[in-house]
């Protein structure tokens, strides 16, 4: 697994909206785009890639999300473990 954020480009001109990104995807619901992609252009905070992995296209692609990206990411909960 990454340990830093990913921002996820989908090359549209590749991309045959199969579905199997979102299928694999750990996220939340609603990390998707209008095109039953993942999110573009959107911090992913699980990095997990599995996205990337599963594409029968390779038509994702990543980069480090930037550190203003990673800042507008929401706040994990803290466990206590006692």
């Amino acid at each position: 697994m990454s340990q830093s954020a990913m921002v996820f480009q989908v090359s549209w001109n590749a991309c045959i909206q199969c579905g199997a990104c979102v299928a694999v995807c750990p996220k939340e619901a609603g990390f998707t785009t209008p095109f039953d992609t993942i999110a573009t252009d959107t911090p992913c905070d699980i990095a997990c890639m599995a996205c990337e992995k599963v594409c029968p296209v390779t038509a994702i692609d990543s980069r480090p999300a930037t550190p203003q990206e990673q800042a507008e990411l929401p706040a994990v909960p803290q466990i206590s473990l006692r």
